[in-house]
């Protein structure tokens, strides 16, 4: 079993072991849907194919004779289609990403020529078939990824003869037929253990000189480079020593950085036809990739590879500098990126059990030194980029050579970041210690008793000083100095002053610094809030800090579940002080946030302290205005309409909205903790129903829908304490791999399961909320209660609030209808199950589902026939009717940013 599937809910986890069986079941259900002697029955079989691809999603255990068999049978339907395109694209594109994940577990035989036959009568053949120029482009698309999915599993001797298929077309470099024959071998050579002895030094060496016969051309560059690299990377019996030479002058040409005043690109180039640039995969820029994979696994104990690398990075070093950047600095950033992914790529192998390389040529040291040392000259010319794509990969690569030699990377970053604090210029390269502070799998390397303490003085000297760079008015500099604080404290066992193992940090006072670092939030949150709080109300969206990244929440996640419970009370009395105590309705999604990350690392005392005296206060402040009559549970008065009704201030209706988001944003993680406060959370969301303010009406909604979410959901719980320390190290933690996943109950998270009472409670507000909504909508719409039109329409508004949020909250814990079989009988309950998956447990019947779906439909009626012209009572019955419907929306990730956008961003509409 994946470790993302055992670490599942302990509910739905019991439930991933019937998986094997469904997907053998629905293999089967393919099968029998075709006939082997009627091609339109491929037609038939496309509706199990978006299935088959959420066990390919879910990383489902089944069984490898299963996915066998699906692999073959979708081959024989692919060939099976020929010129149905659509069903070629949709079978072809399920192939490709079964054979990239098992096929290193799988034994196949395939052969090339019926993929070769498609291609050549789809696409190289005049066809007067309907089909358009998207779909075949990307039907071509398909076929191509799928000939490179299944070389791996070409048969002995197929190399040869593809060779031998092409070479005719290769003889005159003039012929455009050239660049037919080196896009066809470049898709279609094999380079597996099988045609090992196709590839011998006469083949390279002929296959160089085609390549040199077209000096000029990126197109051709492209070609034959990835055939080089991918017989560099799995073939060790070559030997390369003469040829190296002639190959980095290449890789150097490639590039076309500018000489002197020269423009860098080649003078006379040779155009390629272009349907040719159309079909074969190529991109007009540098083949950055194959070029690093090349020198990557050229790099040997003994061989010149490294002087003829060590001259090409000289070369083209100096054009990593922002000074020298141009149209060639995309390149070059893939160049360094792809450089140290087929570096770690390889280290990785030559660990490995299955690693086949001769251990005489696996890297050592001082082939790792070298390359670490080449590497940093490129990011040290790199960093101070201001093309993002190459600042983010020069951190990525610092972080990745770290892990690599910590001893050589460490006192770079180190010496880079004190250039930063000293100007105060975190937004450079506070990224790059972001990516390597502190990491578990560095120290372990570093001698943290000897000389290496001058680094970790600067790590504790650098959280002190990043405090500084939390600026209003300097987000890419806050950004990264939250960025930074995350990244050490997420590998820090616990923070606490009393700990003597976190004395390889002596100048940090965390308690002193948890003062310095909210004193400097709170200051940060209420310069962010608008001059005015009276105009801009509760329509602000928030800031940089939710809306330019994730770093804001997570930080706080991390830093308060690392806390010690002193540490965590000390930071938990002043957030709830400056949150009791200032309204900052332009802050709504950073302070709910942050009233989360409390919650959720402590509901208990979260709740008591922050919770509760919010609470009060939105009761009390509820309490003194009107009522409508609209707080649900049936308690509607007809009277009341026939009743002038008074407004809220807009001071009050801010600051109301404002604590009642709060509350929304905040309490997700509550669970058991809030069943102590159910009245007072009834109460308030019923008052704030009765409100007058519209805007304070939604605010209860998304109340409401986070209290459903808290009570019935399975979220983790715990998530940032440590579990496991590390060895060397009992102050940081210990980090994990998904592949060396292990059965340590210590590492398995704990999940919040709703217990009975949490049930209960969901089943009150559900029947307050929700079943008593639905009849007062019934009502509405069959029954004139409403003298005044604008009585009725406030009276739906309200109304179809309730039922949307109240679904919204329940997800698919509502059960689903349940599905009509076609000969009218019902299936058997075994063959239901699918694949395993729950938001949280079951609330609700099946019943009341569809008691809401014939409501809904008789008031969508109503509001068509008597008001079409209002479009926001006709947006809430849509979104009705497709949380209705639509079971398991909430799985949708497009579904779930608008579900964040509502929940933070509502008072914009």
């Amino acid at each position: 079993m994946h470790l993302y599937n055992a670490w599942l809910p302990p509910p739905v986890a019991a439930q991933t072991a019937g998986e094997r069986d469904s997907f053998a079941r629905i293999i089967a259900y393919v099968d029998s849907s075709f006939n082997r002697d009627d091609p339109e029955s491929v037609y038939s079989t496309l509706k199990y194919i978006s299935v088959l691809d959420i066990f390919i999603k879910a990383k489902s255990d089944v069984s490898l004779e299963d996915v066998r068999t699906l692999i073959q049978t979708g081959l024989e339907l692919f060939h099976m289609s020929r010129n149905k395109l659509y069903a070629q694209v949709r079978w072809g594109n399920l192939l490709v990403r079964l054979l990239n994940k098992y096929r290193k577990k799988i034994a196949l035989t395939i052969e090339w020529r019926p993929m070769y036959d498609t291609l050549i009568c789809t696409h190289f053949t005049r066809s007067t078939d309907p089909e358009g120029w998207r779909l075949r482009q990307r039907h071509f698309e398909t076929i191509t990824s799928l000939v490179q999915s299944c070389r791996r599993f070409f048969p002995s001797g197929s190399a040869f003869e593809i060779w031998s298929e092409f070479k005719s077309l290769l003889q005159n470099p003039w012929h455009n037929s050239s660049f037919d024959g080196s896009g066809f071998a470049r898709l279609f050579l094999p380079t597996n253990l099988d045609n090992q002895a196709f590839y011998t030094h006469d083949w390279i060496t002929e296959c160089i000189g085609l390549w040199e016969s077209i000096p000029n051309c990126q197109f051709w560059n492209s070609q034959w480079a990835d055939v080089i690299a991918r017989v560099v990377k799995n073939y060790h019996n070559v030997d390369w020593e003469g040829l190296l030479p002639l190959l980095f002058a290449k890789y150097l040409n490639m590039f076309e950085v500018p000489v002197a005043n020269g423009s860098g690109s080649y003078p006379f180039s040779r155009n390629v036809p272009i349907d040719t640039r159309f079909l074969f995969p190529y991109r007009t820029s540098t083949p950055a990739k194959a070029i690093s994979k090349s020198i990557v696994y050229l790099l040997r104990p003994g061989s010149s590879a490294k002087q003829h690398f060590e001259k090409l990075v000289n070369i083209l070093e100096q054009y990593y500098h922002p000074s020298n950047g141009g149209r060639w600095t995309y390149s070059l950033e893939r160049f360094l990126f792809h450089l140290v992914i087929q570096f770690q790529k390889r280290l990785q192998n030559e660990q490995g059990i299955n690693n086949c390389r001769p251990t005489e040529q696996h890297l050592g040291e001082s082939e790792r030194v070298f390359f670490v040392n080449t590497m940093l000259k490129l990011i040290d010319r790199g960093q101070y980029s201001k093309n993002t794509d190459l600042s983010e990969t020069v951190a990525e690569a610092t972080s990745i050579l770290s892990y690599v030699e910590p001893s050589l990377v460490l006192p770079f970053v180190a010496s880079r970041f004190q250039m930063a604090l000293e100007t105060l210029c975190l937004a450079f390269v506070g990224r790059s210690l972001f990516y390597t502070s502190v990491s578990a799998s560095s120290m372990k390397q570093v001698d943290l008793g000897g000389g290496d303490e001058a680094f970790i003085d600067l790590v504790g000297v650098s959280l002190s000083n990043a405090l500084l760079g939390m600026d209003a008015n300097d987000p890419p500099k806050t950004l990264a100095t939250m960025q930074l604080i995350g990244s050490i404290f997420s590998n820090l066992a616990l923070l606490d002053d009393k700990i003597d193992d976190l004395s390889f940090m002596p100048k940090i006072r965390f308690s002193e610094w948890l003062d310095e670092f909210l004193c400097r939030l709170f200051s940060l949150l209420l310069h962010l809030e608008p001059s005015s709080v009276l105009n801009e109300g509760l329509h602000s969206s928030g800031t940089f800090l939710f809306d330019e990244g994730i770093y804001y929440f997570h930080v706080h996640e991390i830093l308060l579940g690392r806390l010690s419970k002193s540490l965590y009370n000390q930071a938990l009395k002043k957030i709830s002080k400056f949150v009791t105590t200032n309204i900052l309705p332009g802050a709504i999604p950073e302070v709910g946030l942050l009233c989360r990350a409390c919650v959720h690392s402590n509901p208990e005392e979260a709740v008591n302290q922050l919770v509760e005296p919010i609470l009060v206060s939105v009761t009390s402040s509820l309490k003194g205005t009107p009522g409508t009559g609209f707080g649900g549970g049936g308690t509607f008065d007809t009277s009341a309409s026939t009743k002038v009704r008074s407004t809220i201030s807009p001071a009050l209706e801010a600051a109301i909205g404002y604590q009642l988001m709060i509350l929304a944003v905040g309490i997700w993680y509550g669970g058991p903790a809030l069943l102590r406060y159910k009245d007072q959370l009834k109460e308030v969301i019923f008052l704030a129903f009765d409100s007058p303010s519209f805007e304070v009406n939604h605010a209860a909604n998304h109340l409401l829908r986070s209290l459903l979410g808290s009570q019935i959901t399975y979220y983790p719980i715990e998530q940032y304490k440590c579990v496991l320390s590390h060895p060397v190290v009992v102050a940081l933690e210990e980090w994990i791999s998904t592949k060396d996943f292990s059965a340590d109950e210590r590492l398995t998270p704990k999940w919040h399961i709703p217990c009975d009472e949490e049930i209960h409670f969901a089943n009150e507000l559900l029947d307050i909320h929700f079943n008593s909504a639905l009849d007062d909508l019934l009502k509405i719409c069959q029954t004139k209660i409403h003298a005044d039109e604008g009585d009725e329409k406030e009276h739906l508004q309200v109304t179809l609030l309730h039922i949307e949020l109240s679904l919204q909250g329940l997800f698919s814990c509502l059960p689903d209808f349940v599905p009509a079989s076609k000969n009218g009988m019902v299936e058997d309950s075994n063959h239901t199950f699918l694949i395993a998956g729950a938001t949280g447990c079951t609330v609700g019947t099946t019943a009341l589902r569809v008691k809401a779906t014939e409501i809904v439909h008789a008031a969508c009626k109503y509001v068509i026939e008597n008001k079409s012209d209002d479009s926001f009572l006709l947006i809430l019955v849509i979104a009705i009717i497709e949380a209705l419907g639509n079971y398991g929306i909430e799985f949708s990730i497009q579904s779930s940013v608008c579900i964040l956008f509502q929940i933070l961003f509502v008072h914009a509409l």
